[in-house]
């Protein structure tokens, strides 16, 4: 079995997945410092089970992720893969493997949230089957072929004990030793499950009688509840008869509603239709009267019409006859208007020829006043039009000279503004020159006091990571001692367990016979029982127990008669035999006889004396107790020894003649009349046995002792752990303190850079502004040299602009007087030629008041020729009218 491969995927510094090929030949791995070499043999280490974070360097298990660069991000798992060529089959089946396979991978992967998974050839298997399958081999992780730094001087420099684990590993029994720790405890775990059974067993026993009366209760229960039902159902039943009997009666009374409704209905269909007819009936009648009504409206209509027609016919006639009167007598009247106007007619035309000559004659004298007229006002337009351009010359010559004027003057005002102007920025640089000064000052204050305050983090962050390195350190002592106490208190647990177990079966005198129970709950009389009285060592517990047999069980008491009073009320109440020893009666054993008399070379003291084959020792002596039974004691073990096995028993039997009983470490027994007794029991006679009675006894004096010692452990391991948490508290408490403290004085130390990067601001903003202010002074120079160059210019202006301003002045003033002499002639024209127009509207006044007056008479003439025809039309209408009436003309 050789190593042959080791893959790595976010193991420590492989971030990326690392596959390493041990060929034959490669002893070593070499490279520069923080290349990963010991991350190799971590990952070998870590691969083959290793549990504690701190033996790969690390304070837990998450360490041994990849946590990431400043260019690359951490992973969120681990795995390591380790290949194992050449390996035996055979090997793998004793370890409990069944792989039939020559070469063998490993893998084990941890996830950030504490997650482990563990794979065999890529199939899931557990820890501790990675662990049977090294163990015995050299190779795991607490074996010696992992050697880590400092590890030969630890097993140079450690006691024997620990350095035989090393030689344990290297000859490969350890494997068995495991399996034998295994073993062991699996047994011990089946006799406490074998005593918990025994004590469910008796529990249940207990609970029978309790559990049989419930269970007589609940027959009783299921039997009411059977005839409950029964009466329920019967109930239930007269119920649903009284409920169908009412059913019935209730269909009957509806069956005759029901026919009494048909035939009202019928009734009222018979009627409904009766009148249905009625109303058919009503409505053909209502129609032949508004037949008869509209018939009788239209015959009263006509009569009316043809009645209204004759009286209209008979007015019209009145009236026309009345019109022909009128006609005639408007004929004459027209005639004698007609002749009048004629005359009128003739003296208007003579009058309107004389008016038409005169007004044609005021017509030319008006057209040639008219072009007088009109040479006078284009004169006058033309000078205006002069006039009008001179003035515009004059006014933007005006306007050019204000400009310039103002442009001057504005010149001046920039001039006095800027000046002002100078005097504020040359006050304003004085005064951030000075900023300027005071704020480098505070600057290099600052700067000083950020770099005091950030030495002196620095030195409490070293502080800080101190204690919580200490902090650390006394977590996993707390860690350790609580693991040590966890174990003392499961200890004391189990064997509190124990001694509960082994003191209840001591109180209730297990292995006791009925009678004997019996007897001993006599306890005004009864003083107990031998086994109660005598202690023996563990290692002679079955001799004595042989020895003694059922004597053990002897109730002792104080006199012959009680001794026979318990025995009759144990016949009385036929509650068994028992065996009972008068203390009184043993008191007078003549024990002066004793078998070690006979033996020839032994000692009853147990004074070391031997036969020629082996050594014994008397019973007596290695047996403690109380003196009142040490007669009875006497009597019972003086001619019993104690011998190593049934071969030195059989030869001193031979040797002294079977003068004595002669009993084994075993428990075997060789009594003096030859009789041999042993065998198996249970427990094979060991004093542990919960069965034995004097080894129940030892047990329970030990286990107190070793209860007592256990508390003391605890007492001083949880006083330890109080110690350590108390000191971890002030250590946390300082630890946090330390940490506020820090980040206080970090928070003040942002702050003071904030101040300070606000202080570089405010220089840089101070510099700005002096840089400002200089341009600007820098501008308002030049400005003050433009403005006297252009004020120059503008002054030569203003003099020529105000010779030119005065010679428009003075063509100015000749247009106007012009321009007035023509108006003057151009009144006197308009004078003239109003008097014409006077004249000439007068004649067209007359003109036309001729032409009115003509126009009058011919429609005069009209009317009276329109109405003498008239006249004649309803002189002929009258006539018609006559003859239609049938009256005689008139």
């Amino acid at each position: 079995m050789y190593l042959k491969n080791l893959t790595l995927l976010g193991f420590k510094s492989f971030a990326d997945k690392t596959s390493l090929n041990f060929q034959p030949g490669i002893t070593a791995v070499v490279g520069p410092n923080g290349c990963g070499k010991s991350n190799v043999a971590d990952a070998i280490r870590w691969v083959l089970g290793e549990q504690s974070a701190r033996a790969l360097r690390g304070g837990e298990m998450a360490d041994v992720i990849f946590n990431g660069t400043d260019g690359r991000k951490p992973l969120s798992m681990a795995e390591v893969s380790l290949s194992i060529g050449d390996v035996d089959a055979e090997q793998l089946t004793a370890a409990g493997v069944e792989l039939a396979y020559n070469e063998l991978t490993l893998t084990r992967r941890v996830f950030r949230d504490g997650g482990s998974e563990y794979f065999i050839n890529r199939t899931p298997c557990r820890l501790k089957d990675i662990q049977q399958l090294f163990m015995g081999t050299g190779v795991g992780r607490t074996s010696y072929s992992i050697m880590a730094q400092g590890s030969i001087t630890q097993i140079l420099s450690s006691k024997p004990e620990d350095r035989r684990m090393v030689f344990e590993e290297a000859a490969g029994i350890t494997k068995f030793k495991a399996q034998k720790r295994e073993a062991l405890r699996k047994l011990e775990y089946t006799e406490q499950n074998l005593l918990r059974v025994g004590d469910l067993i008796r529990e249940v026993k207990r609970q029978i009688g309790s559990l049989q009366r419930q269970a007589g209760k609940a027959r009783r229960y299921k039997q009411i509840m059977i005839q409950l039902q029964h009466l329920d159902t019967q109930v239930a039943r007269h119920q649903f008869d009284v409920l169908q009997a009412e059913i019935g009666e209730r269909q009957g009374a509806v069956e005759k509603l029901r026919i009494e409704i048909e035939s009202c209905s019928e009734n009222v269909m018979r009627d409904e239709s009766a009148v249905g007819q009625l109303r058919e009936r009503l409505t053909e009648l209502e129609h032949q009267i508004s037949e008869s009504q509209r018939r009788g409206v239209e015959l009263k209509s006509d009569v009316d019409r043809h009645e209204s027609r004759i009286e209209f016919n008979q007015e019209r006639l009145v009236e026309i006859q009345k019109q022909h009167g009128n006609a005639l007598n408007d004929i004459a009247q027209a005639e004698e208007r007609r002749l009048a106007a004629e005359q009128e007619l003739a003296a208007a035309g003579g009058k309107l020829a004389a008016s038409t000559r005169a007004l044609e004659q005021h017509c030319q004298t008006l057209k040639s006043r008219r072009e007088d007229l009109s040479s006078v006002e284009n004169e006058l337009i033309r000078q205006q039009e002069t006039l009008r351009q001179s003035q515009s010359d004059l006014f933007a010559a005006v306007q050019q000279l204000t400009r310039v004027r103002n442009e001057i003057n504005a010149l001046d005002l920039q001039k006095q503004g800027n000046v002002v102007r100078l005097e504020k920025l040359s006050a304003e640089k004085v005064q951030l020159d000075e900023e300027c000064a005071g704020l480098e000052r505070r600057l290099g204050e600052f700067a000083a006091n950020v770099e005091a305050e950030r030495l002196d983090a620095q030195k409490q962050r070293g502080t800080i990571e101190e204690r919580q390195h200490r902090l650390h350190g006394m977590q996993d002592q707390i860690n350790e001692l609580s693991r040590v106490l966890d174990g003392l208190l499961r200890e004391q647990a189990e064997k509190k367990s124990r001694l509960n177990v082994l003191e209840q079966l001591q109180a209730e005198h297990e292995g006791f016979g009925a009678g004997t129970l019996a007897a001993l709950k006599q306890t005004e009389k009864v003083l107990g029982s031998l086994a109660d009285r005598i202690r023996v060592p563990d290692r002679y517990v079955p001799a004595i127990e042989t020895a003694l047999g059922h004597h053990l069980q002897l109730v002792l008491t104080e006199e012959p008669e009680f001794a026979q009073q318990i025995l009759s009320d144990l016949d009385a109440n036929k509650k068994g035999r028992a065996s009972v020893a008068a203390l009184g009666l043993s008191r007078s054993f003549d024990t002066t006889i004793s078998a070690a008399d006979q033996l020839p070379g032994l000692q009853p003291a147990g004074g070391g004396a031997t036969t020629p084959m082996q050594s014994a020792v008397h019973a007596m002596a290695i047996v403690e107790a109380d003196g009142a039974v040490q007669p009875l004691l006497k009597g019972l073990l003086g001619r019993t020894f104690i011998v190593t096995d049934l071969a030195a028993a059989t030869a001193a039997w031979r040797e002294t003649g079977g003068a004595a009983d002669l009993v084994t470490m075993a428990g075997e027994l060789l009594s003096r009349h030859g009789v041999y007794t042993g065998g198996y029991v249970n427990g094979n006679g060991s004093c542990k046995a919960p069965s034995s009675i004097l080894g129940r006894k030892n047990q329970i004096l030990e286990l107190q002792t070793c209860l007592a010692r256990l508390q003391d452990q605890i007492n001083d391991t949880s006083r330890r752990k109080g110690a350590v948490l108390g000191e971890r508290t002030a250590l946390q408490d300082g630890l946090q303190q330390a940490q506020s403290e820090l980040r206080a004085r970090e928070v003040d130390i942002a702050t003071r850079e904030g101040e300070f990067n606000a202080l570089h601001k405010s220089r840089r903003v101070l510099h700005e502004k002096v840089d400002t202010v200089v341009y600007e002074i820098q501008s308002l120079a030049t400005q003050e040299h433009e403005g006297q160059q252009k004020r120059a210019a503008l002054a030569a202006q203003v003099a020529e602009l105000e010779s030119r301003e005065r010679e428009l002045q003075r063509q100015l003033n000749q247009l106007s007087a012009g321009l007035e002499s023509l108006r003057q002639q151009r009144e006197s024209a308009n004078a003239v030629l109003a008097e014409t127009r006077v004249a000439l509207a007068a004649e067209e006044q007359l003109a036309d008041s001729f032409r009115k007056q003509k126009q009058p008479l011919e429609q005069r003439r009209r009317p009276i020729r329109r109405l003498k025809n008239r006249a004649r039309r309803w002189t002929a209408c009258s006539r018609r009218a006559s003859r239609r009436a049938g009256r005689p003309r008139t």
